[in-house]
């Protein structure tokens, strides 16, 4: 008859630290027939079950033990877990059990499934996976039982600290520089916004083990103040920027100064979009997933006239000069080459968007038909970026209060050399 091995102290974390690695695992009899294996090796853990069969034993690994990551009950197992687990195992079965790194639920696992099932197809997908690729470093091959809101935190809080890449270039970043500090908070912010939403995501879906907490919502982004103001094309620097561009690239331009559109919408319009007998363009918004049924002034009615002419209804209305349809990044080098022969500061091809709302606002002065041409869901962010170009009324209130009767003297004058008025 085989010997029966002896028993190991296995229940705490602490016990089973002070046992050595080696190759045979250490056994615990929980039921007469049926042990409780610990296999310590050199580079990790492992719980198995062993069983008699005839005069010898057959053995099984049950799962990974909570010495590192909190036991979730399917991949990492607690002592108890798995001794319930071993006495309910039938090795006849061969049930195989999911590994620690291999076969358990990690973020990135998490989050492939995020991208797949609920951004797949929408505009905010691929720079969404990009931004996570990027950034996620150690934090993905994890598993969701191995992170915590410290983790999560620390992981923050590193992105805002890293210099940022272009292309793998390491670019120049001074953290004292408080421009460049807030940027770097607003990218670890869109980072982490994306992790958030992937894990609630699992969670609603109840994809993630029942008893993990829902630790990621302690989490909460870098504080970073108000937003500055998009920026916005003056009527003279509109000119010049449709002058330095080229023809194909100018035509993309004119299109979403017309519409509001982004880029990726305006590549992506066909022929049969516009509609010159309603003078609209048919827009996907690739953000939203809205459309929007844009109206047409009488000079874009003209412009989308001439660029539609003799096209079948499928064709893009805009390709690039040697006719291939305009893809996702290639408007980049183009528009950068545009702003610096047009010498134009912080301009890019959606500097478009924000101007087109600009110039909406300046002639209706109303803020909630800007918001449904943008096809923003209501006008909070219309009012943030573009509540400056209206009337001020508290300059209009502060013009009606009374004279304080504070004399100036006529010899005071202001710094640039012009005189004050008295009074």
């Amino acid at each position: 008859m085989a010997r029966q091995p002896r028993d190991h102290r296995l229940e705490t974390r602490e016990a089973r630290t002070r046992l050595a690695p080696r190759k045979e695992p250490y056994w615990r009899q929980i039921v007469p027939g049926t042990f409780l294996g610990y296999y310590r090796g050199a580079r990790g853990s492992a719980w198995l079950v062993r069983q008699r069969e005839g005069d010898g034993y057959r053995a099984q690994r049950l799962g990974t033990p909570d010495d590192q990551a909190a036991a979730d009950g399917a991949v990492v197992l607690s002592y108890a877990q798995a001794v319930r687990l071993a006495t309910t195992t039938q090795l006849e079965a061969r049930t195989a059990r999911p590994k620690h790194y291999g076969d358990g639920q990690t973020l990135d696992a998490v989050m492939a499934d995020y991208f797949d099932s609920h951004l797949a197809g929408k505009g905010s997908e691929t720079i969404s996976r990009q931004s996570y690729r990027l950034h996620a470093g150690a934090l993905g091959p994890k598993l969701i039982t191995a992170l915590s809101a410290d983790t999560l935190r620390k992981w923050h809080r590193a992105i805002a600290s890293r210099a940022p890449t272009n292309r793998g270039k390491v670019m120049p970043f001074d953290p004292a520089d408080p421009e460049q500090a807030r940027a770097r908070k607003a990218t670890a912010n869109r980072v982490l916004s994306i992790v958030k939403a992937g894990l609630n995501f699992a969670w609603r879906n109840e994809t993630l083990p029942a008893e993990l907490p829902t630790f990621w919502q302690k989490v909460e982004p870098f504080e970073l103040g108000d937003d500055p103001p998009p920026r916005m094309l003056e009527r003279g620097e509109i000119t010049r920027l449709l002058n330095a561009a080229p023809v194909d690239l100018r035509d993309l331009l004119t299109a979403a100064l017309m519409t509001g559109g982004r880029y990726s919408e305006i590549r992506r319009l066909q022929v049969r979009d516009y509609s010159p007998d309603h003078s609209t363009v048919r827009i996907y918004q690739s953000k939203t997933g809205k459309t929007l049924l844009q109206p047409l002034t009488a000079e874009g009615v003209a412009f989308f006239d001439r660029v539609t002419a003799g096209k079948a209804p499928t064709a893009p209305i805009f390709t690039k000069a040697d006719g291939e349809p305009w893809g996702q990044s290639d408007a980049n080098k183009p528009v950068r080459a545009a702003v610096e022969a047009a010498r134009l500061d912080d301009v890019s091809f959606k500097t478009t968007r924000a101007t087109y709302g600009k110039l909406l606002l300046l002639a209706t002065k109303d803020l909630e038909m800007v918001a449904k041409a943008l096809g923003h869901s209501d006008s909070r962010v219309t009012r943030k970026h573009y509540a400056q170009y209206l009337p001020n009324e508290v300059a209009k209130a502060v013009a009606k209060m009374p004279r304080l009767g504070v004399m100036v003297g006529e010899k005071v004058s202001r710094i640039d050399g012009k005189k004050r008025r008295a009074g």
